[in-house]
């Protein structure tokens, strides 16, 4: 008895609920959309959800997503049971879907690979025998920029601080920029933004800081979107400040006098050379003349220690050359 009752609760639930599906539009409805919104990032792919209420089947309806200022050209064209493949918006082609359940009157957009173009606004129109209704979802895509490009100059009027800079291209829309210490406690003070935007809608940011600089405390510069969208870089101002800076020197000062530093030094090694080269000379014209001197008596010395060709000694006696005996 109670299996019989069962299967017969089954059988009706399995007839009705087509029939529910099954049932014709009302004379009049209206579209379902999100209040803000929707966002994605670049590349990826995202859903605007638009659905008819009350709740009803959607297939003999004609489905139109477009533009505002395209009407004609739609990104999407249901009619007659299926998706049209014309008129269609050519950039839009390959890249859109309904994500289904149309019998449940759910009639969203699945737009893929998203691109930059891609952001604005997007009407979805649904249109009966009877009647149309219309709504609007707006898509924003976020761009994720560069990393930060983080430089140190030296701070004006002193005071032991220095200029902290931080810049990041190619965002969308407008991001956050947040200075941080090494501790993560976010520096409120001292510091200026500057946005600015490319013709193709990319926001540039760049922020600076007057820091006093230490060997052990870091900063940190984030662009940021969201948590899931950010970029952060990181210095430490210490390495950049001027080791060899004099106080109470001015930097102009100081550059100068390194200048005629090293311009001293190089006349002075000329010098040197040039002295050496000359002191060399005369020693070599000395050493010449003096070989010379050593020569001539030399010969003079031997020149006298030869006896002469008239004179010759025999046995203590002088003799001629005849080879008489003098005396």
């Amino acid at each position: 008895m109670n299996s019989g009752l069962c299967l017969r609760v089954l059988i009706l639930v399995a007839l009705t609920v087509p029939i529910r599906a099954a049932q014709p539009a009302p004379v009049t409805f209206t579209l379902t959309v999100p209040d803000g919104p929707t966002s994605t990032l670049s590349g990826s792919s995202v859903s605007l959800l638009c659905e008819v209420s009350p709740l009803f089947n959607a297939e003999p309806l004609e489905v139109r997503w477009y533009r505002s200022s395209n009407f004609h050209s739609p990104a999407l064209l249901y009619k007659d049971h299926k998706i049209q493949e014309a008129p269609v918006d050519p950039q839009y082609r390959g890249r859109v879907s309904l994500t289904g359940g149309l019998e449940r009157g759910n009639v969203s957009l699945r737009l893929e690979r998203v691109t930059q173009e891609d952001r604005g606004e997007y009407i979805c129109q649904v249109t009966s025998d009877q009647w149309y209704e219309k709504a609007s979802v707006f898509l924003t895509v976020n761009v994720t920029g560069s990393e930060p490009v983080l430089s140190v100059a030296e701070g004006r009027g002193g005071g032991g601080q220095v200029n902290v800079t931080c810049s990041s291209v190619g965002w969308s829309p407008q991001p956050k920029l947040t200075w941080r210490n090494k501790d993560g406690t976010e520096i409120r003070n001292g510091q200026e933004v500057l946005n600015t935007s490319d013709p193709q809608g990319l926001v540039s940011v760049s922020s600076w800081l007057l820091y006093a600089p230490s060997y052990s405390n870091w900063l940190s510069c984030t662009v940021s979107l969201s948590e899931e969208a950010k970029r952060e870089g990181r210095i430490l101002p210490h390495i950049y400040t001027a080791p060899t800076a004099v106080p109470g020197v001015s930097k102009e000062a100081f550059i100068v006098t390194l200048v005629l530093l090293v311009l001293f030094l190089v006349i002075g090694a000329l010098c040197s050379v040039i002295l050496c080269k000359r002191r060399g000379s005369m020693w070599s014209s000395s050493q010449k003349s003096r070989n010379r001197s050593e020569t001539k008596n030399l010969i003079e010395g031997a020149e006298n220690t030869v006896p002469k060709p008239t004179e010759q000694m025999v046995t203590g006696k002088e003799v001629n050359l005849a080879g008489k005996v003098i005396g």
